[in-house]
Protein backbone atom coordinates (compact mmCIF):
# COMPACT_ATOMS: atom_id res chain seq x y z
CA UNK A 1 0.00 0.00 0.00
CA UNK A 2 0.75 3.21 -1.04
CA UNK A 3 -0.22 6.45 1.07
CA UNK A 4 -0.12 9.05 -1.26
CA UNK A 5 -2.29 6.76 -3.41
CA UNK A 6 -4.28 6.06 -0.64
CA UNK A 7 -4.41 9.93 0.06
CA UNK A 8 -5.64 10.47 -3.60
CA UNK A 9 -7.84 8.23 -3.83
CA UNK A 10 -9.62 9.25 -0.75
CA UNK A 11 -9.81 12.87 -1.85
CA UNK A 12 -10.34 12.05 -5.45
CA UNK A 13 -7.84 13.52 -6.63
CA UNK A 14 -5.75 12.44 -10.13
CA UNK A 15 -2.27 11.86 -9.77
CA UNK A 16 -2.03 14.27 -12.55
CA UNK A 17 -3.80 16.83 -11.21
CA UNK A 18 -1.30 16.69 -7.48
CA UNK A 19 2.09 16.47 -9.85
CA UNK A 20 0.74 19.52 -11.59
CA UNK A 21 0.04 21.23 -8.93
CA UNK A 22 3.21 20.53 -7.23
CA UNK A 23 5.23 21.46 -9.85
CA UNK A 24 3.02 24.50 -10.34
CA UNK A 25 3.92 25.84 -7.27
CA UNK A 26 7.47 25.53 -7.28
CA UNK A 27 9.40 29.37 -6.87
CA UNK A 28 12.47 29.80 -9.25
CA UNK A 29 14.50 32.76 -9.46
CA UNK A 30 14.16 34.68 -12.51
CA UNK A 31 16.19 33.93 -15.41
CA UNK A 32 17.14 37.86 -15.56
CA UNK A 33 18.33 38.07 -11.49
CA UNK A 34 20.28 34.37 -12.48
CA UNK A 35 22.95 35.72 -14.73
CA UNK A 36 24.40 38.64 -12.45
CA UNK A 37 24.34 35.83 -9.22
CA UNK A 38 26.22 32.83 -11.67
CA UNK A 39 28.81 35.29 -12.68
CA UNK A 40 29.42 36.48 -9.30
CA UNK A 41 29.97 33.12 -7.78
CA UNK A 42 32.68 32.14 -10.91
CA UNK A 43 34.40 34.92 -10.51
CA UNK A 44 35.00 34.48 -6.72
CA UNK A 45 35.85 30.72 -7.27
CA UNK A 46 38.16 31.67 -9.88
CA UNK A 47 39.74 34.80 -7.83
CA UNK A 48 40.34 33.30 -4.73
CA UNK A 49 36.83 35.17 -2.97
CA UNK A 50 35.04 33.77 -0.69
CA UNK A 51 32.38 30.88 -1.38
CA UNK A 52 30.22 28.36 0.36
CA UNK A 53 29.66 24.37 0.36
CA UNK A 54 27.35 22.02 2.91
CA UNK A 55 28.76 20.18 5.78
CA UNK A 56 30.43 16.71 4.50
CA UNK A 57 30.77 13.75 6.65
CA UNK A 58 29.65 13.06 10.28
CA UNK A 59 29.84 16.23 12.17
CA UNK A 60 31.26 17.53 8.64
CA UNK A 61 34.55 16.29 10.06
CA UNK A 62 35.15 15.67 6.57
CA UNK A 63 35.36 19.49 4.86
CA UNK A 64 38.47 19.68 5.17
CA UNK A 65 38.99 17.68 2.49
CA UNK A 66 36.93 19.31 0.11
CA UNK A 67 38.69 22.73 1.74
CA UNK A 68 42.20 21.09 0.33
CA UNK A 69 41.13 19.80 -2.38
CA UNK A 70 40.31 23.42 -3.99
CA UNK A 71 43.34 24.81 -2.33
CA UNK A 72 44.89 22.08 -4.81
CA UNK A 73 42.73 22.04 -7.94
CA UNK A 74 41.36 26.09 -7.89
CA UNK A 75 44.21 27.71 -5.67
CA UNK A 76 40.49 29.01 -3.56
CA UNK A 77 41.79 29.07 0.19
CA UNK A 78 38.19 30.57 1.04
CA UNK A 79 36.17 27.82 0.41
CA UNK A 80 33.73 27.82 4.20
CA UNK A 81 31.12 25.70 5.56
CA UNK A 82 27.43 26.75 5.34
CA UNK A 83 27.25 27.91 9.27
CA UNK A 84 23.75 25.71 9.05
CA UNK A 85 24.25 24.15 5.81
CA UNK A 86 21.70 26.17 4.57
CA UNK A 87 21.69 29.38 5.32
CA UNK A 88 23.50 30.72 2.71
CA UNK A 89 20.57 29.26 0.18
CA UNK A 90 18.22 30.97 1.77
CA UNK A 91 19.84 34.07 1.10
CA UNK A 92 20.12 33.81 -2.27
CA UNK A 93 16.78 32.33 -2.65
CA UNK A 94 15.60 35.30 -1.35
CA UNK A 95 17.29 37.72 -2.52
CA UNK A 96 16.92 36.59 -6.16
CA UNK A 97 13.02 36.50 -6.16
CA UNK A 98 12.23 39.23 -3.15
CA UNK A 99 10.10 36.45 -1.30
CA UNK A 100 11.14 35.62 2.22
CA UNK A 101 9.90 32.24 3.42
CA UNK A 102 7.87 32.35 6.51
CA UNK A 103 7.21 35.85 5.47
CA UNK A 104 6.27 36.12 2.51
CA UNK A 105 5.45 32.79 2.06
CA UNK A 106 5.06 29.75 4.20
CA UNK A 107 5.08 25.77 4.42
CA UNK A 108 8.29 26.25 1.96
CA UNK A 109 11.30 24.89 1.72
CA UNK A 110 14.44 25.83 0.04
CA UNK A 111 16.07 23.16 -2.05
CA UNK A 112 18.83 22.39 -4.36
CA UNK A 113 17.55 21.39 -7.62
CA UNK A 114 20.28 18.77 -9.00
CA UNK A 115 22.20 18.71 -5.32
CA UNK A 116 25.63 18.63 -5.66
CA UNK A 117 25.84 20.54 -2.23
CA UNK A 118 29.86 19.76 -1.37
CA UNK A 119 30.25 21.32 -5.12
CA UNK A 120 31.64 24.94 -4.93
CA UNK A 121 29.97 25.64 -8.53
CA UNK A 122 26.45 24.47 -7.07
CA UNK A 123 25.65 24.96 -3.76
CA UNK A 124 25.32 28.83 -3.94
CA UNK A 125 24.29 28.26 -7.35
CA UNK A 126 21.23 30.06 -8.49
CA UNK A 127 20.07 27.71 -11.00
CA UNK A 128 19.93 25.27 -8.48
CA UNK A 129 17.93 26.80 -5.68
CA UNK A 130 14.12 27.16 -5.23
CA UNK A 131 11.30 27.21 -3.11
CA UNK A 132 9.56 24.18 -3.19
CA UNK A 133 5.93 23.68 -1.15
CA UNK A 134 7.06 21.21 1.82
CA UNK A 135 4.67 18.70 0.83
CA UNK A 136 6.60 18.16 -2.05
CA UNK A 137 9.88 18.58 -0.97
CA UNK A 138 10.68 14.60 0.43
CA UNK A 139 9.60 13.96 -3.69
CA UNK A 140 12.99 16.20 -4.77
CA UNK A 141 15.24 13.51 -2.72
CA UNK A 142 15.25 10.04 -1.61
CA UNK A 143 12.85 10.11 1.79
CA UNK A 144 9.87 9.46 -0.54
CA UNK A 145 9.39 6.06 -2.39
CA UNK A 146 7.26 4.32 -5.10
CA UNK A 147 5.67 5.24 -8.62
CA UNK A 148 3.79 8.99 -7.30
CA UNK A 149 7.63 10.04 -5.80
CA UNK A 150 9.54 9.13 -9.25
CA UNK A 151 7.27 10.93 -11.64
CA UNK A 152 6.89 14.26 -9.82
CA UNK A 153 11.09 14.05 -9.08
CA UNK A 154 11.43 12.94 -13.01
CA UNK A 155 9.50 15.89 -14.18
CA UNK A 156 10.74 18.75 -11.84
CA UNK A 157 14.25 17.68 -12.86
CA UNK A 158 13.50 17.49 -16.65
CA UNK A 159 11.55 21.28 -15.78
CA UNK A 160 14.42 22.43 -13.41
CA UNK A 161 17.10 21.43 -16.88
CA UNK A 162 15.27 23.14 -19.71
CA UNK A 163 14.49 26.21 -17.92
CA UNK A 164 18.35 26.35 -17.15
CA UNK A 165 19.82 24.84 -20.07
CA UNK A 166 22.24 27.59 -20.48
CA UNK A 167 23.53 27.82 -17.21
CA UNK A 168 24.03 23.99 -17.15
CA UNK A 169 25.72 23.75 -20.33
CA UNK A 170 28.10 26.52 -18.99
CA UNK A 171 28.99 24.85 -15.73
CA UNK A 172 29.54 21.76 -17.76
CA UNK A 173 32.00 23.38 -20.07
CA UNK A 174 33.36 25.00 -16.99
CA UNK A 175 33.80 21.33 -15.24
CA UNK A 176 35.06 19.82 -18.31
CA UNK A 177 37.64 22.77 -18.97
CA UNK A 178 39.35 22.22 -15.43
CA UNK A 179 39.81 18.31 -15.57
CA UNK A 180 38.70 18.07 -12.24
CA UNK A 181 38.56 14.44 -12.39
CA UNK A 182 42.50 14.43 -13.08
CA UNK A 183 43.24 16.53 -10.19
CA UNK A 184 40.73 15.12 -7.60
CA UNK A 185 43.14 11.70 -8.56
CA UNK A 186 46.29 13.33 -7.85
CA UNK A 187 45.09 15.42 -5.03
CA UNK A 188 44.14 11.90 -3.44
CA UNK A 189 47.21 10.31 -4.36
CA UNK A 190 48.79 12.87 -2.06
CA UNK A 191 46.34 11.95 0.72
CA UNK A 192 47.15 8.14 0.58
CA UNK A 193 50.54 8.86 1.06
CA UNK A 194 50.58 12.28 3.67
CA UNK A 195 47.13 12.42 5.57
CA UNK A 196 45.63 11.59 8.84
CA UNK A 197 43.12 10.02 7.27
CA UNK A 198 42.55 6.55 6.98
CA UNK A 199 42.60 5.16 3.30
CA UNK A 200 38.87 4.33 3.81
CA UNK A 201 38.16 7.52 4.07
CA UNK A 202 40.39 8.87 1.40
CA UNK A 203 38.51 6.21 -0.62
CA UNK A 204 35.30 7.10 0.31
CA UNK A 205 35.88 11.30 -0.20
CA UNK A 206 37.27 10.34 -4.07
CA UNK A 207 34.17 8.68 -4.91
CA UNK A 208 32.14 11.32 -3.23
CA UNK A 209 34.45 14.25 -4.82
CA UNK A 210 33.92 12.31 -8.49
CA UNK A 211 30.15 12.48 -8.49
CA UNK A 212 29.52 15.79 -6.54
CA UNK A 213 32.09 17.88 -9.26
CA UNK A 214 30.62 15.77 -12.05
CA UNK A 215 28.62 17.08 -15.66
CA UNK A 216 25.02 17.07 -15.30
CA UNK A 217 23.62 15.12 -17.93
CA UNK A 218 20.98 15.78 -20.07
CA UNK A 219 17.38 15.19 -19.16
CA UNK A 220 14.63 13.99 -21.55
Amino acid sequence: MDSYNSFLSHFQISTEEFIDWGLNSIIFPEISTIDKAWEDLKNRIINNGKVYIRGYGRDAHGTELYKGFYTYALNNQNVTKDPTNNTIPRKLIAQATGIKNNQDIFNYQVAHIFGHTKNVFMFEAPWNICYIPKLFDPFTGHESKGEISATFRNRFITMAYKRHIQYIDDYNRIISKLSLNEKITEFTDMLYSNSDYSLEEVERFKADCIVELSALQCVE
